[in-house]
């Protein structure tokens, strides 16, 4: 019986080692490889000038963006150092553009060092034909705010900016002014806290070539609208505009309730606001030497006709 018992406890010993010892195998087996850290330095592929005041600089991986200097590049030729204005990511944090002074159609070489976001160092030293050919193109507005709990205009630019130039119009009207966090990026903020945005109105900012990159290009005509309510349910008041029987192609609306509150572009005859209730408003369309009104609500079919009167647009929404 002493014999018969102590055997069973041996095999239950057994039994529970090779237990354990599966269930270490199990986890082992299913346990992950370490991640490899990134070891590898950025390497430059390709530097060239676009134009006589941009130059791209293609990178072998993502960089470091926040990490990116002017005084990290020198750019030199026989004659002269080239002095960078600022730098920043293209289509990708891999292509860099450089902004510098003017240029011309000789050698230079650019050196220097960037940081991947990896913090591996990539020093690099390469030469390159610089350009005299003038930037002839248009900037544009990458990314603005839009819609609903927004409490300010912020704008972010295709390009480097002229920051000593921007005109714009805010409806309903409001005294704003342009703060620039660097050559590509603008807030617009109030000039004093009476002015800040109100929480119930949709705030329209309208800018037609009152934008231009540091050689003199302007934007087109741009618009966008926020409300800093968290809660916004508008309702679209919809229209179109005619001159005759045939939609116009192209044009301004500008909606009005005693003063104008607010802008849109016409496009291919039609038109569409945001409002805050179905009250009646009235649009003024401009488009060319034409221009028309009309008392407009969201309940009805609002057809615009347009007649041979010419005005401007800073008539309409001063």
């Amino acid at each position: 019986m002493i014999r018969l018992r102590a055997r069973t406890i041996r095999n239950s010993f057994v039994g529970i080692a090779v237990f354990i010892s599966i269930f270490i195998w199990a986890s082992c087996a299913h346990k992950a490889a370490p991640l490899s850290k990134d070891r590898l330095n950025p390497k430059l592929q390709k530097v060239s000038a676009l134009n006589n005041r941009q130059i791209q600089f293609t990178f072998s991986e993502i960089l470091d963006t926040l990490n990116l200097k002017p005084e990290y590049f020198s750019i030199l030729s026989e004659e002269e150092t080239l002095k960078i204005m600022t730098l920043y990511p293209s289509l990708s944090a891999s292509e860099i553009i450089a902004i510098t002074e003017i240029q011309f159609d000789k050698v230079y070489e650019v050196s220097g060092y960037v940081f991947d976001t990896a913090q591996n160092k990539g020093n690099f030293k390469e030469s390159f034909i610089g350009s005299s050919k003038p930037d002839t193109i248009t900037p544009w507005i990458v990314n603005y705010s839009k819609g609903a709990n927004h409490k300010e205009f912020s704008l972010i630019f295709s390009e480097a900016m002229d920051t000593t130039f921007l005109t714009f119009f805010i409806l309903p009207k409001n005294d704003l002014k342009p703060e620039w966090q660097n050559l590509r990026a603008c807030h617009l903020i109030p000039e004093i806290p009476d002015d800040s945005l109100s929480y119930d109105t949709t705030y329209y900012l309208y800018i037609d070539k009152g934008a231009r990159d540091i050689n003199g290009n302007t934007i087109d005509i741009f618009i966008t609208s926020i409300t800093p309510d968290t809660i916004y349910k508008p309702i679209i008041l919809k229209g179109t505009a005619h001159v005759n029987d045939t939609l116009i192609k192209t044009g301004l609306a500008v909606l009005k309730r005693k003063y104008p509150i607010g802008i849109t572009l016409v496009d291919h005859g039609d038109f569409s606001f945001e409002v805050r209730d179905s009250l009646f408003y009235t649009i003024e369309v401009i488009s060319g030497k034409y221009s028309g009104s009309a008392e407009v609500s969201v309940d009805r079919v609002n057809n615009i006709i347009l007649k041979l009167e010419e005005k401007d647009i800073d008539s309409l929404i001063n």
